[in-house]
Parts: C-alpha cells; sequence; structure tokens
C-alpha cells in the first residue's frame, strides 16, 4: 500500500497530511483502501496511506506494520491485515474514516475559512482552467499584474503547469508566459519549490526553468512575451526562486553546488556571479529588504542543529546584513517556518509557519520582536509540498496573495493591507501532559541513557577498529544501528538492546540525536566496477523435427544482462532451425553511462526465398513427374555500431555504421510425384550453386525529435521527426534518404485528435535495385492495397494485362506516402456488471492514405495517365475508411480498419485485423 514511505520517513503527526485529512473529514471526501488502490488519480494514497498507515501504528503500534508485511506473501493481503489486526480491509477503512472525523472535526469551529478575511483572486471560475491548481504566485510591486503557475484549457491541450500571466486585481488570465514539459527550451519550471519575481518596473520576469538538464536562470520581457536574458553558465546544479534587488541591477537566488546549497546574487548587467553564503547549512526563498541592505531566507540552520550527527533543526527565518555578512536568526521560532516576503516599509516579515499545527501566515515586527499570527485558516496556506511557496507581497499596493489548499484545491487569495490582521503577540500553547493508559510513570531516563551511552561508545570504537582492520585484511564491515546504538551485524545484541521491553516505534526510529554516527573518515572506498547480471531470459526451447525437407534440430533463446546501475547492458540471441551454419544470431553490448551513448554488436539472420519451380515428366508414359524447386538463400551477417547524444529531452542526433556482408546461393530440391496415386516422395537436395557474396558498408547520420504524448491507444499531442541519410560503399553502391514527419493536434483534448503523417525512403545509386526495394501495401502505410490487390478478379482484366492492378506497383526503390487519420474515444471505462473487470479502453478513427512506390527509370504523375503501364508509370493509390483501435491492458494494441481503395477499378472495400501501433 502507498504512503507506506512516507509515514516511515516522516514519522507521525506530519503537519501537511494532516491539513489533507483534515479537509477531506470536513468534505465527507476521506477515502477507502479500495478507492486509494483502483483510483490513485482522485485520491492521493501517497498522503492518505501515510495517515492510514499512522492510525495503524498508533492504534496497534509500529511493529505490527512489519508483522503485516511478513506475512503477505504467505497469505495474502486481505488475510494478512485481518490476522495482524483482526480486521478486513473494509472494516479498516471504515474504522480509520471514522477515528479520523473524531479527532478533526471538533477542530474546525476555531477555524476560519478564507473568504472570511481575503477575498478569491485566481480560481477557475474567475481565471479559466480545467483544474484548481493555481500555485506559485508572485505579485508586481503595484500589484496590477500576477505571474504564477497553472493549467490551461483541456480542449485545447494545456494539461502541463505552465508559467501565465493573470490581472493583480481581477484576477482575469491575460497570457502564457512559458509552455513548460514539452518545450525543450522549458523543460520543467521547478514548481514545487521555486516562483518568479517582477522587476519594480513591472517590466521584466525573472525565472528557472531546466533545460538539457540544467537549471536556467531567465529573464522575461512580460509585455512582449520574449526572453531577454539568459544565465545559463552558473557553475551550479540547480538554481531557484530569484528576487529583484529594489534598483532592478541583480538578483537573488539560490542555488546547488555538488549537493551544497547557498545562496547568491548575480548583477544582470554584467553576469557577475557572487556568493553570500559558504556552509553547509542550507538556505532558500531570499528576498531583498526594501532598502536594498538586508536578505531574508529560511534556512535549518540553529542552534539545535548539528551537522556531526545529521541532526537537522526545523527551517526558521533568518536576515542577512549584506554589508557586514552577518545572520541572525529571528527569535522564538517554532514549527516549520518558509516564504518570507518583506512588508512595503522593510519593519516587518511575512512567512508561512506551521507552529499552530496548520500552515498559517504570520509576521515578525522588527521594532517589537514579537510574532502575529494572521490567519487560522481550516485547510492550509500551502503549495503542493510543506515547502513550496505560497504567498507574495506588492510593496507598492500593499496586498499580500497566497496559496490557500482547501476542498483538495490550490487556489489564490488576496488581502488587502494584510498588516490589519495582527491580533495579540502569538504565544505557542502550552504543552499538555497526558497519562500513560496504565498510571504508570513514565521511566527515568538516566540508568537507560547510561546503558545507551556505554553501548554506543562501544559501537563507535568497534566501528573505528573494524574499519582499520579492513584496510590490512580487506575486510568489509557492516554495521546495524538499534534502538540503543550501532553494532557490528555479526554481534550479539546488548543486554539494554535485549532488555528493552517497549516495542520500538518510527518515532524512536527518527529520534537520533542520541545515537552517534560513525567516523565516515574511517571507511573504506571502493570505485564502481559494473558487474552484468541476469536481467532477462526467455524460455528456452529445443527440439528434433523431421519434415519433407529432411530432419533436423531446432531450438533457441535469448538473455539481457545488465548492471546494477543499468549503465551496461549486454544482449545475446540464438536460434537454430536445421543446420548451424544457418542460425540466427545476435549479440549486442549497450553503454548508458554517459551522455553519449552507444551499442555495438554482430548479428546473423538466414533468409530463404522459393524463386520457382517446374515439373518433368518421367518419360515412361505414367502419370508420374519430377518436381523441381529453387529455393535461394541470403545469409545477412552484420557488424554495427549506434551512437547517439540527446541535445535535450526530445532531441537527438544519431551517428552510425553497418558493416554488410551478404552470401547467396541457390538450392535445388526435388521429389517425385504420382498424381494418379496422390502419392509424393521426399524432398531430396540436387545441388547448390554458390552465387558469391557481397560486401558493403553503410554510414548513416540522423536527427531525431519526439515530443508526443501518448493516449490509450497511440499519440495524441505532439510532433515526431526523424530525417536521415545513409550512403553504402563496397560491393553495392547506392544512397539512401528517408523522411518522416508526424504531427498530432489535439482538436479537443484526448477526445479529438487530428494526426497526419508524411514519410518518404529513396535509394538513388547505381545498385538500389540490388536490395533496397521497398513495400507500401501494408496496413501501417496504404491500408486497402494488402490482400485483394494481389486477386485479378477484383481489379479487372487479365492476370498478365498489366493495365490490371497488381502487387508490382507496391514495389519500388522509391516510396512516398502520407495518411491523415481523426481520432476520437469509443469506450474510456466500461465495467461488466457483477464481474469485477473493466473493458479496455477503444477508440475509433477515420482515415485517408495515399501513396506511391517507384524505381529509376519510371515517371511519376498525381493521377492514372491514359494508357498506364506499371511497368514505365506510376502515381499514388489512394484509400479511405474507418477504423477501431482496442487496448489490450497494455499487453498489445489491436487495431480493426475497413478500407476501400479508390484506384481500383471495383473499389471494393474489406476489413483487416493487425497488431501494433498507430502511427
Amino acid at each position: 500500500m502507498e504512503g507506506m514511505a512516507e509515514y516511515l520517513s516522516l514519522g507521525p503527526n506530519h503537519i501537511l497530511t494532516q491539513s489533507w485529512v483534515r479537509d477531506a473529514s470536513l468534505n465527507g471526501n476521506l477515502p477507502t483502501i479500495e478507492q486509494m488502490t483502483f483510483r490513485p488519480d482522485l485520491f492521493f494514497p501517497y498522503r492518505y496511506g501515510e495517515a492510514l498507515w499512522e492510525y495503524v501504528g498508533k492504534r496497534w503500534g509500529d511493529d505490527v506494520i512489519g508483522e503485516i508485511m511478513n506475512a503477505v506473501p504467505n497469505v495474502g493481503i486481505e488475510r494478512a491485515f485481518k490476522r495482524e489486526l483482526g480486521l478486513s480491509l473494509e472494516e479498516l477503512s471504515d474504522e480509520w474514516r471514522e477515528a479520523m472525523q473524531v479527532k478533526h472535526l471538533p477542530q474546525i469551529a476555531n477555524l476560519d475559512r478564507a473568504r472570511k478575511f481575503a477575498e478569491p483572486l485566481l480560481n477557475s471560475r474567475k481565471s479559466g482552467g480545467f483544474s484548481e491548481l493555481f500555485i506559485a504566485p508572485a505579485f508586481s510591486n503595484d500589484g496590477k499584474y500576477i505571474a504564477f503557475i497553472s493549467q490551461g484549457s483541456f480542449l485545447r491541450g494545456e494539461v502541463f503547469p505552465d508559467l501565465w500571466l493573470g490581472d493583480g486585481e481581477t484576477g482575469k488570465r491575460i497570457k502564457r508566459l512559458v509552455k513548460s514539459v514539452l518545450n525543450p527550451d522549458f523543460e520543467e519550471l521547478r514548481l514545487l519549490y521555486s516562483q518568479s519575481s517582477f522587476s519594480p518596473d513591472g517590466r521584466q520576469l525573472a525565472f528557472t526553468a531546466q533545460k538539457e538538464g540544467k537549471d536556467v536562470l531567465y529573464l522575461m520581457d512580460v509585455r512582449r512575451r520574449k526572453v531577454s536574458q539568459t544565465f545559463d553558465k552558473f557553475p551550479l546544479d540547480v538554481v531557484m526562486s530569484p528576487a529583484f534587488s529594489p534598483d532592478g541591477k541583480q538578483l537573488v537566488f539560490q542555488g546547488y553546488n555538488d549537493g551544497i546549497n547557498n545562496l547568491y546574487t548575480v548583477d544582470i548587467a554584467t553576469g557577475a556571479l557572487r556568493q553570500l553564503t559558504s556552509d553547509k547549512f542550507a538556505e532558500m526563498q531570499p528576498q531583498w529588504s526594501p532598502d536594498g541592505t538586508t536578505i531574508v531566507f529560511a534556512t535549518d540552520r540553529s542552534p539545535e542543529s548539528d551537522l556531526d550527527l545529521l541532526k537537522f533543526d526545523k527551517w526558521k527565518i533568518a536576515t542577512l546584513d549584506l554589508a557586514t555578512s552577518r545572520i541572525d536568526l529571528l527569535p522564538n521560532q517554532a514549527g516549520l517556518n518558509l516564504n518570507p516576503m518583506w512588508a512595503p516599509d522593510g519593519k516587518s516579515v511575512a512567512f508561512v509557519s506551521d507552529r499552530s499545527d496548520i500552515q498559517n501566515i504570520f509576521l515578525y515586527d522588527f521594532e517589537t520582536k514579537e510574532h502575529y499570527q494572521l490567519t487560522n485558516v481550516i485547510g492550509a496556506v500551502s503549495a503542493i509540498t510543506e515547502h513550496s511557496p505560497a504567498i507574495t507581497w506588492a510593496r507598492g499596493a500593499d496586498r499580500l496573495a497566497f496559496t490557500y489548499y482547501e476542498k483538495g484545491d490550490y487556489t489564490i487569495w488576496s488581502v488587502a493591507n494584510p498588516r490589519r490582521l495582527k491580533g495579540k503577540p502569538y504565544r505557542d500553547p502550552v504543552p499538555t501532559v497526558v497519562a500513560s493508559a496504565s498510571g504508570a510513570q513514565p521511566a527515568a531516563p538516566d540508568s537507560a541513557q547510561r546503558s545507551a551511552a556505554a553501548d554506543m561508545l562501544r559501537a563507535i570504537q568497534l566501528a573505528e577498529r573494524t574499519a582499520d582492520t579492513a584496510k590490512v585484511g580487506e575486510r568489509q564491515v557492516s554495521l546495524y544501528r538499534s534502538t540503543t546504538g550501532l553494532r557490528e551485524s555479526a554481534d550479539v545484541p546488548s543486554s539494554a538492546e535485549r532488555s528493552g521491553n517497549a516495542p520500538i516505534s518510527v518515532a524512536q526510529i527518527l529520534d537520533s540525536a542520541s545515537l552517534a554516527l560513525p567516523d565516515t573518515t574511517k571507511f573504506r572506498t571502493y570505485d564502481y566496477k559494473p558487474g552484468l547480471q541476469p536481467e532477462y531470459i526467455s524460455r528456452p526451447s529445443i527440439g528434433y523435427a523431421q519434415d519433407n525437407f529432411g530432419r533436423g534440430i531446432f531450438g533457441g533463446t535469448a538473455i539481457v544482462l545488465g548492471d546494477m546501475l543499468g549503465n551496461n547492458r549486454l544482449a545475446l540471441a540464438g536460434q537454430v532451425n536445421g543446420r548451424l551454419s544457418e542460425a540466427y544470431f545476435y549479440g549486442a553490448y549497450t553503454n548508458l553511462a554517459s551522455r553519449l551513448q552507444y551499442t555495438t554488436g554482430i548479428s546473423q539472420t538466414p533468409y530463404f526465398f522459393l524463386n520457382g519451380f517446374s515439373e518433368q515428366p518421367y518419360g515412361d508414359g505414367s502419370n508420374r513427374t519430377i518436381q523441381t524447386l529453387e529455393i535461394a538463400r541470403f545469409m545477412f551477417r552484420q557488424g554495427f555500431a549506434i551512437a547517439m547524444r540527446p541535445s535535450n529531452r526530445f532531441t537527438r542526433f544519431e551517428y552510425g555504421i553497418n558493416a554488410n556482408s551478404v552470401s547467396r546461393s541457390v538450392a535445388f530440391v526435388k521429389r517425385g510425384l504420382d498424381y494418379s496415386l496422390g502419392y509424393a516422395t521426399d524432398f531430396i537436395t540436387d545441388s547448390v550453386s554458390n552465387l558469391g557474396s557481397l560486401t558493403y558498408v553503410s554510414p548513416y547520420a540522423a536527427y531525431v525529435s519526439d515530443n508526443t504524448l501518448f493516449g490509450y491507444t497511440g499519440p495524441i499531442s505532439g510532433r515526431r521527426f526523424r530525417f536521415q541519410v545513409e550512403p553504402s560503399i563496397g560491393g553495392l553502391r547506392w544512397t539512401e534518404y528517408a523522411a518522416d514527419y508526424r504531427r498530432y493536434v489535439p482538436i479537443l483534448f484526448n477526445f479529438l485528435t487530428f494526426a497526419v503523417r508524411g514519410q518518404s525512403s529513396l535509394a538513388i545509386g547505381k545498385d538500389e535495385a540490388a536490395v533496397s526495394r521497398k513495400y507500401i501495401g501494408r496496413p501501417d502505410f496504404v491500408r486497402g492495397y494488402d490482400r485483394e490487390q494481389f486477386l485479378s478478379q477484383a481489379c479487372g482484366g487479365l492476370v498478365n494485362d498489366t493495365s490490371a492492378c497488381s502487387a508490382t506497383e507496391l514495389l519500388g526503390t522509391r516510396v512516398a506516402f502520407a495518411n491523415i487519420e481523426m481520432r476520437f474515444p469509443l469506450v474510456r471505462r466500461f465495467d461488466l456488471g457483477l464481474l469485477p473487470i473493466s473493458l479496455p479502453p477503444v477508440d475509433g478513427l477515420v482515415f485517408y492514405d495515399a501513396g506511391v512506390a517507384w524505381s529509376a527509370g519510371q515517371s511519376v504523375s498525381f493521377r492514372r495517365p491514359d494508357g498506364y503501364n506499371q511497368d514505365q508509370q506510376r502515381y499514388p493509390l489512394r484509400s479511405y475508411g474507418a477504423g477501431i483501435r482496442l487496448n489490450l491492458f497494455g499487453f498489445a494494441l489491436v487495431r480493426w480498419d475497413y478500407a476501400i481503395p479508390l484506384d481500383r477499378p471495383e473499389k471494393k472495400g474489406y476489413w483487416m485485423w493487425t497488431l501494433g501501433q498507430s502511427f
């Protein structure tokens, strides 16, 4: 069940999760376990699942979670819960939901909805859009404009969170500033932890986005919607949360270098970078004071933090004096404190804090040195995570906007003169002491602590000693961290560890302040050495067979080996069907360790063709004949190397070379036939003629791009293309030119898609006809010409009449074809009555195809010419029809098409079944 990792890593009483559960309790939307499992799109299982596991841990003890997990492989999920908890999953869901309502509903009487003190600014009703996702607000200084991240119109395919500009007073959506996800220049907007910033004059907007795997700082001219400046040369891995200085000449932001987070400024005119902080503590969400002398930010530095023990206090608000580099923490900061924003006069700072057990807006006054709680909301002043930016303050207009979570939605509200909400100075509530159920007082910690300290010291000394020994004797040591400290895994648990009566809890494990860490300088480090292990093995087959052509063994298998990081992969496959000399073989090594990825390998593939047959009578006057079959064998052997280098998430360059050897032979196989008796002898190989071999080398280069978005049965948005050149030199000489462009336009996103494809492959050179004949009659190229085309009765004329249609006009060394489809859903979800299964998605389409195949020396015209001769002339063959696409639960895609060919005399339609994706 989802949510377990969140509970085990975050522990109980996670405030953001409690906000979700409280909101769902109030709105009657708490999910069952079944709903979390089967509808994760509606009920986020990571949050609700975390709350469910916390309930299980508090009621039955956290150790029961391990017992459930141990029981699942043996008895299944349902019986494991029943055995350990005494409740079915349905009963557990009911009791959990009831407990959450009892816990959270009484609190609501003392909480406020946002409408009590604020006005709605950005939501789907006022601002448009198909979802209530409005996050990362950023006011312009005068409050007339607001930048935010949101989704747009579903019907126009604006389904990804993009950067938008809105009216700061009415909330009307003005225009989309940045299209992300499918845009190679803005692959990701860092929407979870960053927000944009307006220049003081409101003309420029600073924001960060990921490009080619690296964060880039952009400045955009808001009116023209054009990027005016790009900062992409910083020696930083991550750049987030830019904020303009009051004079508009500098930007302050947070940056990561080698995993260390610090604050930086950049001079906009010169691009000069200055590092403001240099320590191992983290800093985020900086903001410049109105007078330009101080920067306020959030940090995890604190007197309670101890880097040696990896003990970090919760985030707090701090100030940095730019003249002296002095950092001061605001006093009396309980809970998690983030996203500071200066007041217009610079005398106070607003920020988000969960010290009231709900994320609310607080204010710190530098003159009175007091904290004030400005909001006391039912939901939460929060975006997607507890660390996401949620507030912005327009200094020139003295208006504050915040992201508010309620009813599962993220909307943005605004408050004029937010300091008017100040009440009395905030005081942390007095903690309530609750007696244990047994009435016993908590045990005195002195003796237990002394015992734990002794065991901890012994474990540390042991770790240092064994680490030193490992350098000499090459012995690897494993350490186990128990509730009392560290010990070598092979050692017997200490007396304190064994004598503990209380079961271990998640809270105890997470509270590691008293557990010292081993000295990492004593650890032995090793370079990573990739070792290949089986990742996939097909079921081997082997056998012996006999038929009219003879006898022999058959069999085959395939295996794929890979290393732990997935950087190295070796694939081997082989199949024998008669002779070892005619075996199929494939072997390839792939390296994905760097941006330049490559594959190299060898292969052998035999092909057999029936060139023709003849019959000759015995000459004795009987009804017996000798039948001779002429079988051509082509043995393709290839060595290849392919390399590709992506330029961004969607586009790449490919380079490769193929060394090809084609050996040719003809076998004459004979048998006797007696038509009177209906008898035939076995085939006997009469002779084999070796026709020699051809060797040629084919280097190629290709430019490829693909940013398509797939639906249930095929692409529904985006475009893809491939342009390739492949010359061949050696025994055969020709050049292959290939172009393939496809476009998918969402007229009504995920409901009506216009798909178009244009593709051509041209072989040009003196040997183009030797090995480069192509066939356009496939059902995924031009439909309607792959079966009836072979029957002259369907075309009219005689078999040897070249004016009648035949398969020949579908063949050529050069082909070009185009397809147009209009795709729409027929079935999205259909439950089969009492049966606990659903039909898979089904899409429908109408199509129009056109294509032509020709070779050197043949003329091509757009219409069928008078006196048409397919040996000298070619023209496009066209068809239209309708089809259905059925997704078989992700295992395969079934295609049914009914095609009506337009360039056949009778124009008779027929249907066909095929497997595979649509273009």
